[in-house]
């Protein structure tokens, strides 16, 4: 709004049909605007700069670019001796070697290690692919800023996520985060987001998507900063759903929503989406519409922790052990988020809980030809992605529970042909088990060690074994090019 007057007197606006004269500067985005001088205003969206003059009434858009090296590392490194469950088919090799190679497995199976740098005998371990939590919610805590060793992030790699996407997320957040990751300042999952979401509106909302237009600029915004996934929340007509389905195509991004009733849902589904998160609350399933979904090749990412009719899920867990007492969750999650609901929580009989008919519901979409999800929703870091792994498995077999966590996620994320699965080629994303998750699936949590496109970690406190030997922290950094280069175990954190 060009203001007249000094401030000194009174400045009467002249307001047509209720509204100031203001004009749009962006459709596509605009943050921490400010008058650089009387005449230009400037302002920012992801990597872009704005500048309005509004004299001439014209606008400049710079693009900034920043490059920094993302860290693979050098070196071959060979677990020997293991049982692999390679999630490839249904293949379990009993006793195999696996072997890594910079970021990405070289052998499965029956492999040479005579050119290997680094050989670990995981003679009576197992190993599985590394988890892909597609419905997290773990960067909250920090606004604007992260921490460079941030419990938020490094538990959940402790406890085997290895890649996520944090939906419904601040922008200015989670994509930052994801750079710093990536290029291995900060320890924790490779990052994937939707951004900011999409929320529901009508005509009459400030925010709604009025328009295909519209709804498209809003698309380009959200990808500019980085979004793969665009996060539809529950828009009320069906004409907006269909401008975010058709946007997405054009753009090359996949969708994910919000999931409502079942009406809601299948004209989601009809309409081109192809997943959602939450759960339908009718139990049990029924097979018609299990069949259209599986059909459709869907994605059901129930999110069972805090799903379903009745109490949350989540609760039951709670009330099973102290879970308070485990010493690494001490170590991961501070005090403050444990003291209250973990020590004080309610019992009650273990059929009040929903989640074995919900997972019944997603296994039999699976058996109908579509995929399920893990979704731990940030509702109890680090340890709910591996409590939605036991509840998948009451509806299936552990093997299928383990395809669900780590191979469907991929398919979700649009990864496939990089994570998911142990096989040639991919990502050296994996975990290293004292017991077999085939025999007891709550054995996903016995981690000895995990993977993370090549770097091992000890499990219970992350610091890195391969390629350096270098401890967790809190240490901030020192020396990128030495880390990119060298081996040597020293002189890349400090102490102080």
């Amino acid at each position: 709004l060009p203001w007249q007057g000094s401030g000194s007197e009174p400045v009467s606006l002249n307001k047509r049909n209720g509204k100031l004269p203001v004009k749009q500067l962006s459709t596509e985005g605009g943050l921490f605007p400010r008058w650089r001088d009387n005449q230009t205003v400037e302002f920012g969206s992801g990597i872009h700069y704005y500048q309005y003059n509004t004299t001439t009434e014209t606008a400049d858009t710079f693009s900034v670019r920043l490059d920094v090296p993302r860290r693979i590392p050098d070196g071959t490194i060979a677990l020997t001796g293991a049982r692999i469950v390679t999630l490839d088919g249904v293949q379990v090799i009993q006793s195999g070697t696996l072997v890594v190679t910079g970021s990405r497995i070289t052998c499965v199976g029956e492999c040479s290690t005579s050119s290997a740098d680094r050989i670990i005998d995981a003679s009576g371990k197992t190993i599985i692919p590394g988890f892909v939590d597609m419905h997290a919610h773990h960067f909250r805590e920090h606004r604007g800023y992260r921490p460079l060793r941030d419990y938020e992030s490094a538990a959940y790699l402790a406890y085997g996520v290895t890649t996520n996407l944090d939906n419904s997320m601040w922008s200015q957040n989670i994509f930052p985060t994801a750079e710093l990751i990536e290029s291995g300042r900060m320890i924790g999952p490779r990052a994937f987001s939707s951004g900011d979401p999409l929320y529901r509106g009508d005509a009459a909302r400030q925010n709604a998507l009025s328009s295909f237009e519209v709804t498209d600029q809003n698309v380009k915004r959200l990808q500019s900063w980085g979004a793969v996934s665009l996060k539809q929340y529950m828009q009320p007509r069906r004409a907006q759903r269909q401008w975010v389905s058709q946007s997405a195509r054009e753009h090359g991004l996949m969708v994910s929503a919000e999931g409502g009733d079942l009406a809601y849902n299948l004209s989601m589904i009809m309409d081109g989406q192809t997943a959602w998160e939450h759960p339908m609350s009718y139990i049990p399933l029924y097979g018609d519409v299990a069949k259209f979904f599986g059909r459709a090749n869907i994605v059901y990412s129930p999110t069972l922790v805090v799903a379903g009719p009745g109490p949350g899920n989540i609760e039951y867990f709670f009330a099973e052990t102290d879970v308070w007492r485990g010493e690494k969750h001490r170590r991961w999650m501070p005090w403050r988020q444990m003291v209250g609901h973990l020590r004080r929580r309610m019992l009650r009989p273990d059929t009040d809980y929903s989640y074995p008919l919900l997972a019944q519901g997603m296994a039999d979409i699976i058996a109908e030809g579509g995929y399920g999800s893990l979704g731990s929703h940030g509702e109890h870091h680090a340890l709910a992605p591996q409590w939605e792994i036991w509840m998948i498995a009451s509806a299936m077999a552990p093997l299928e529970a383990l395809r669900v966590a780590s191979l469907h996620g991929a398919h979700f994320l649009g990864a496939e042909e990089d994570i998911g699965s142990l096989e040639v080629g991919k990502l050296g994303d994996l975990l290293v088990l004292n017991s077999n998750p085939l025999d007891n699936i709550r054995n996903t949590a016995d981690i000895q060690y995990v993977m993370k496109g090549g770097v091992l970690y000890e499990a219970e406190t992350l610091d890195e074994v391969w390629p350096l030997n270098t401890p967790f922290g809190p240490y901030y950094w020192v020396d990128d090019d030495a880390l990119r280069t060298d081996n040597r175990p020293v002189n890349y954190w400090n102490r102080n």
